[in-house]
């Protein structure tokens, strides 16, 4: 039966209050983002509603207020002192989702006071619902994709770590996934060219998170990898690179020569993320923390030990890839379908994130590589014809991520607890009858 995927989004909200209840509610989940470390910011604090005696437990995070200005004031943005005034176009996301959220509030309880986290939760499971459709976008001429595995691919994707703990703060890391599946999209349609269209797209969410570079360059690259020894490719794509660099220099003009006011990027100025290469080139170095590492071979030292720590936080999904892949040998050598796609824009942006120069645990290694696992993960799902086999692997994703804790937790181990075994069971299960399958 077809079933129009934009019902999948009030599904989308009960699986979200589902592992709000799992983590904030009965801590069946562990809640905690920082483990007592100031310097990660983000704590629970418990609110209470001034219309009830109720109150309820919701992560704080220091630079929650940044985007909440923005969010409930658009033109905040434009201030020169906004911290987040580089990616206007998210802001205006969460602004358009204030203001339908507070409308619509207003007219149920106006005394409602926490209507713009109650707006970000939302705004986050859009953003979650839009990339689990570009994806079906991209599968769905390749494998057959019912309304189940639609679901199951939302739900793996809403208790992958970076949405499992981002859906309750604004931070734009869930636009990671995103940019990964325009690049899938746009580079699994073969008879697609990049042009004025794709670059201005490309370019327009360059101003949702800046990664959009990465795709965009990435998706050239794939599009044109046969052809890099003709001068006609480069004359082609600088063209697609100056649409590309149109709506940010469009919009940094609006602010510069209409309104008068200096551009801020809080990344570049006050984290120095990427300029410190610039730097390193003139002998200084003006950016020092405990996670900055700004000369080479440094950096690449810190984000390879960074990329140790990620493999043991996410290892046992890591593991049901190995045990897979090894049954695929022995098996039927079945073609997975995007797995090059997958693993070429991966590669991208982990060769992009190491030049970083700022190395917070884990996250900018699982930008890249942990999303490649999920992504792996899923098209080993869709891959699988018989349903039992499916759900044996849905079973073995969902208990190898379902409890596993913030990348900020200090002590990372590999974790034995109870469903790390079920996951190993499960999908040895499924690579014994298998094997059987061949016999």
């Amino acid at each position: 039966m077809k079933f129009n995927k934009f019902y999948f989004f009030p599904v989308s909200i009960f699986f979200g209050l589902l592992i709000y209840f799992l983590m904030f509610t009965i801590n069946v989940i562990n809640p905690d983002y920082s483990f007592g470390n100031p310097q990660l910011c983000v704590e629970l604090i418990e609110y209470r509603l001034n219309f009830s005696d109720l109150s309820f437990k919701y992560p704080y995070s220091c630079d929650e207020n940044y985007y909440y200005t923005g969010f409930e004031e658009f033109s905040k943005v434009f201030e020169e002192t906004y911290n987040y005034q580089a990616r206007p176009l998210y802001i205006f996301g969460g602004y358009v989702s204030f203001k339908i959220t507070d409308f619509v509030i207003n007219l149920i309880n106006p005394s409602f006071e926490y209507t713009t986290q109650l707006s970000t939760f939302l705004y986050q499971l859009m953003i979650i619902n839009s990339i689990v459709y570009i994806f079906y976008l991209s599968f769905k001429e390749k494998v057959k994709i019912t309304n189940i595995d639609y679901l199951v691919f939302l739900i793996i994707i809403m208790i992958n770590p970076i949405y499992k703990w981002g859906i309750f703060v604004p931070s734009h890391q869930t636009s990671t996934l995103l940019l990964i599946a325009f690049f899938i999209y746009f580079s699994s349609k073969k008879m697609v060219v990049v042009d004025r269209n794709i670059s201005l797209l490309f370019g327009l969410f360059f101003l949702f998170h800046r990664s959009f570079l990465i795709s965009f360059l990435a998706l050239i690259l794939y599009k044109n990898i046969d052809k890099l020894f003709k001068i006609e490719t480069y004359l082609k794509n600088l063209k697609c690179l100056i649409y590309f660099l149109l709506p940010n220099i469009i919009y940094e003009s609006f602010i510069r020569f209409i309104l008068q006011r200096p551009t801020y990027d809080a990344n570049t100025e006050y984290w120095g993320q990427f300029v410190w290469l610039y730097d390193f080139l003139r002998g200084k170095v003006r950016y020092q923390s405990e996670w900055h590492c700004v000369t080479i071979p440094e950096n690449f030292i810190c984000y390879f030990n960074d990329l140790k720590q990620m493999i043991m936080y996410i290892l046992i999904p890591i593991l049901l890839i190995g045990i897979i892949l090894i049954v695929n040998i022995f098996s039927e050598r079945k073609k997975y379908p995007l797995i090059n796609e997958v693993l070429f824009i991966s590669i991208s942006l982990f060769s992009f994130w190491s030049l970083i120069g700022w190395y917070p645990p884990i996250r900018f290694n699982f930008y890249s590589i942990g999303h490649m696992v999920t992504l792996i993960l899923l098209i080993f799902y869709l891959s699988e014809k018989k349903v039992f086999l499916k759900s044996l692997i849905f079973v073995s994703i969902i208990s190898a991520y379902i409890f596993i804790p913030h990348w900020n937790t200090p002590d990372i181990v590999i974790d034995t607890g109870l469903f790390s075994i079920v996951s190993l069971v499960t999908i040895n299960l499924f690579s014994i009858l298998k094997l059987l399958e061949r016999k």
